[in-house]
């Protein structure tokens, strides 16, 4: 789909003491309480705990879509190398009384330089679909909107390779298809005719599973000789250079035709991702209205929207809680494979652990708005080591037999926390220093941290 991304050792994102905390009527909801979490290029984080333990508060921070009785009390979220949340910070450090309103004003300067990296950057599957897409607009639209305001050069490409394409290129990548797959040789022969806007096109059309060979090689075939008008195509080149779309103030009518072929494309490029995704008939679906759609369906055109531009970092909030299980292998799948081919990094939101088991690097477990144990996959699977993650494995049914043992107690009223370690008052591994100071992560193992007195600092 595109070409590999640089490696490159520095986290995407750094999270230094992050507290976060809601303003409510009856009293301030600590919902994040001191966050030390790396994302790094890549990977697949996985972050498990149980529900209101600020895992998507979190998702919701890096992206900067928190409400604005959110204030940012202390800590860094570093996006980039940019830490966008810093005027929320600094606000909170000077104001003698925190004020909505004006952390509102401060979240809409936040917000515009946040959209220059949404969508294009980082982007984010929410939990519910139907509360996430406009029911008076198509999915076709909500999808081609991201591509149209970031990414328009790619659809600009797009269509010109369509029209610089002939019948023999067509041909002869069918053949390259047949012989040696998606290789090498496929990618140069695109450069060396100019016409690497196909490439995604004959991509998602070879790799869809439910059409029969013939029908993909015909499908093919037809990318070439499409007409263009020669004002349209001068737009098209210039916005394929620059990506960027041109001001059409002076020239209307122009515009709207450049626009129409924009967004025409965007609409072809919307479908095709929804064909991988396994959705039947993506090109009469993208003109549907999202009440038209199962709920699966819905779930698969969030998942589209936030994937459609392949950016650095995808922030996934429990994305396959809607689906059955033969959709929900599909995007497991998926987020295997874009990480493999583009190096992409996720950010897997779930409270199902055998399902972050499939696709994570590190899972990070969290509790009460804290990072309690993070590790590689197989040290979290197979030598946990807090008593919360202890817990959590023991209540996980397998095809053995073993009882399922629940976790006693319940989630502490964060509105009033305890002082201590927040897990104590449900771990029977207490001591007295839990319940007076906070742990920090102690070092377990090679990239293995734990914040546990069992394992590190004072245990009087």
């Amino acid at each position: 789909m595109m070409e590999n991304r640089k490696h490159d050792s520095s986290p995407i994102v750094k999270i230094e003491n992050l507290h976060l905390h809601y303003y409510t009527r009856r009293g301030v909801y600590k919902a994040l309480n001191g966050v030390n979490l790396e994302i790094r290029r890549g990977e697949v984080l996985g972050v498990a705990g149980e529900s209101g333990c600020g895992k998507s508060t979190l998702g919701r921070a890096i992206m900067g879509i928190i409400p604005r009785n959110a204030a940012i009390v202390e800590g860094k979220i570093i996006v980039d190398g940019v830490d966008y949340l810093k005027p929320l910070r600094e606000y909170f450090k000077r104001a003698k009384k925190f004020k909505p309103t004006k952390n509102q004003d401060l979240l809409k300067k936040v917000n515009e330089e946040m959209s220059k990296v949404r969508g294009q950057k980082i982007s984010m599957v929410f939990q519910e679909p139907m509360t996430t897409l406009n029911p008076l607009l198509t999915v076709g639209y909500q999808i081609s909107e991201a591509l149209f305001y970031h990414n328009p050069g790619l659809l600009a490409s797009r269509r010109l390779a369509r029209a610089r394409a002939t019948k023999e290129d067509t041909k002869n990548i069918v053949k390259i298809l047949k012989e040696e797959g998606e290789g090498e040789r496929f990618r140069q022969y695109l450069k060396n005719r100019n016409i690497m806007g196909l490439e995604d096109q004959i991509i998602s059309i070879w790799r869809r599973r439910e059409l029969h060979d013939l029908k993909k090689e015909q499908m093919i075939l037809d990318l070439c000789c499409e007409p263009i008008s020669s004002m349209a195509r001068g737009y098209l080149e210039q916005i394929e250079k620059t990506n960027l779309l041109p001001k059409f103030s002076k020239l209307p009518i122009v515009g709207r035709i450049v626009k129409r072929e924009i967004l025409k494309e965007a609409y072809k490029k919307s479908a095709e991702f929804l064909g991988l995704l396994g959705i039947p008939d993506p090109d009469k679906v993208v003109y549907m209205y999202p009440h038209e759609l199962s709920g699966g369906q819905r779930q698969r055109i969030v998942i589209t929207t936030a994937m459609i531009n392949n950016p650095n970092l995808v922030i996934l909030d429990e994305p396959t809680s809607a689906l059955d299980v033969t959709i929900q292998a599909q995007i497991l799948e998926l987020v295997k494979e874009l990480k493999e081919k583009i190096n992409s990094t996720y950010m897997f939101i779930s409270h199902d652990l055998s399902v972050l088991s499939e696709v994570s690097d590190r899972i990070a477990i969290m509790y009460a708005g804290q990072i309690v144990e993070i590790g590689p996959r197989s040290a979290i699977f197979n030598s946990p080591k807090h008593p919360y993650t202890q817990m959590l494995m023991e209540a996980i049914p397998t095809i053995e037999a073993h009882e399922l043992k629940a976790i006693k107690g319940e989630v502490p009223d964060m509105r009033n926390p305890p002082k201590g370690c927040m897990f104590y008052p449900r771990c029977p591994y207490a001591m007295p220093i839990c319940k007076e100071k906070r742990p920090q992560l102690f070092k377990v193992g090679e990239d293995h941290y734990v914040a546990c007195y069992l394992y590190g600092g004072e245990k009087k």
